[in-house]
């Protein structure tokens, strides 16, 4: 077997025994308590019998029955029988072993003889005698008859549920050393499951330092082999991840040389006299290149040093107003309209301006991309204590389920209706995630239920930071 195994079969294993163990030695001390404390009852019982007998005759020492019956915190119940094999209250004599019935009395001529061997007088020299010690003591009365007390154990007192008190100290051991040795063995298995479950969700959000706790790695079970194995994929994940950034800029900045030469070029095309057609075409390119590798510097810059944002409080409700006021106007254009809805609470946040604008932009013009014609794009903002959270919902075809995650990384464009032709260089929405992802936010996009459709971008911004 594992070792996470044999940690499971030793914990269950050693729980029972050391629950048997327990109910061993607390069934033993309890038999021994009872049995010293029943010796003690019947000595005192037997000396107050003879002592009933001695003052008040067979009816005293009737009345002493009746009132050992009625003593519910003793451990035994007084038989008292006479010469004849009559409970003095009438009640049954059990069978005591195989010798000693109802005329356990009659049948034992020695008694007499055994009463006199051991007998002592009570009461300063009264003629009752008591033979002690024995299990059936025998008294004998002033005229001579005699009577034999027997004993017979009395139900143990009856605690919770109607259970004795020796089960419920049994039940009690038992459940406590269960719920000990249950406790100690879930959080052995949790508590490493929910470390690797914190520090993949730290990785899913951009933290590619986080890594598996140092008690998880020192481990010698199968979860201590899968926290080592879980920190070296997310060593070569930050690793690869790295990479490819550092390959996005090294790309465009090299990018940028000839680029600034096409552009040279690009111009002293345009003072000729008669300059061909295809200037037009050349520059838009450029610009369309430059804006492009603007766009991959950013984000390298985001993900590389979110500590460069410049940040001020600010009402984030003013900043909303402005996007929307001049996203509006070129919605007008398209045949589409843009509505807001910031409320009239104050949302204070401390926000790098230029770059949160970005992203908030950048979210409603790819909203205003796909939104239907003669459609709106409803841009709103809630708030609570911790955080602010700006919605922003088209009218479009929609992102399929399995890729609404992905349509935050860079150059990722769904297929079918948001392809290429659609326009746009698959930047925008990864920029406003590493946006958020600065401030210590977060994005999240979901489709809107049938029959309107279309897709549904959440922005959360912490206030924490305010």
């Amino acid at each position: 077997m594992s070792r996470l195994a044999w940690r499971i079969f030793l914990t269950i294993f050693l729980t029972l025994l050391a629950t048997g163990l327990g109910a061993i030695v607390i069934t033993s001390w309890y038999l021994e308590q009872r049995s010293s404390r029943s010796a003690m009852e019947l000595t005192a019982g037997a000396e107050s019998a003879a002592k009933a007998l001695a003052t008040g005759g067979r009816l005293g020492l009737t009345d002493w029955a009746r009132q050992q019956a009625a003593d519910r915190d003793s451990l035994l119940i007084f038989l008292v029988v006479d010469e004849w094999g009559d409970e003095l209250l009438e009640r049954p004599i059990p069978r005591r072993g195989s010798a000693v019935e109802s005329n356990a009395v009659e049948s034992s001529p020695a008694a007499s003889t055994a009463a006199g061997s051991n007998a002592e007088p009570l009461l300063g020299g009264s003629v009752v005698t008591l033979d002690l010690p024995s299990n059936m003591p025998i008294l004998s009365g002033v005229d001579g008859q005699r009577y034999l007390l027997m004993t017979l154990p009395r139900d143990g007192r009856r605690g919770v549920f109607g259970l004795p008190a020796t089960r419920l100290s049994l039940l009690a051991l038992a459940l406590l050393v269960t719920a000990v040795a249950s406790y100690w063995l879930a959080g052995s298995i949790t508590r490493p499951i929910i470390d690797l479950k914190r520090t993949a969700e730290a990785l899913s959000s951009g933290k590619l330092n986080a890594r598996v706790t140092l008690a998880s790695l020192q481990r010698r079970d199968e979860l201590g082999e899968l926290a080592h194995t879980f920190d070296q994929m997310a060593d070569r994940l930050g690793a690869a991840l790295q990479a490819k950034e550092q390959l996005l800029r090294d790309v465009s900045h090299e990018l940028r040389s000839p680029l600034t030469r096409m552009r040279l070029a690009a111009a002293l095309l345009r003072r000729r006299a008669d300059p061909p057609p295809e200037v037009d075409r050349l520059e838009l390119d450029i610009a369309r290149l430059d804006e492009l590798i603007e766009d991959i510097l950013s984000i390298s810059r985001l993900q590389s040093e979110p500590s460069s944002l410049h940040k001020e409080t600010l009402d984030l409700r003013y900043l909303l107003e402005r996007i929307a006021t001049d996203a509006d106007f070129e919605a007008k254009e398209k045949h589409r309209r843009i509505e807001w809805q910031v409320g009239e609470t104050p949302c204070m946040l401390s926000l790098d301006p230029q770059w949160a604008a970005a992203a908030i932009e950048n979210v409603v013009r790819n909203a205003l991309r796909y939104t239907r014609p003669e459609s709106a794009v409803v841009i709103s903002l809630g708030q609570n204590a911790q955080e602010a959270c700006v919605t922003v919902c088209d009218a479009g075809p929609g992102v399929p389920e399995d890729q609404l995650a992905q349509i935050f990384e860079p150059f990722y464009r769904v297929e079918r209706d948001r392809g290429r032709a659609s326009g746009g260089t698959g930047l925008g929405l990864a920029i406003a995630a590493r946006v958020l992802g600065a401030h210590g936010g977060r994005i999240e996009a979901r489709n809107l239920p049938a029959p309107s459709g279309g897709l549904m971008i959440r922005m959360w911004w912490p206030k924490h930071q305010a």
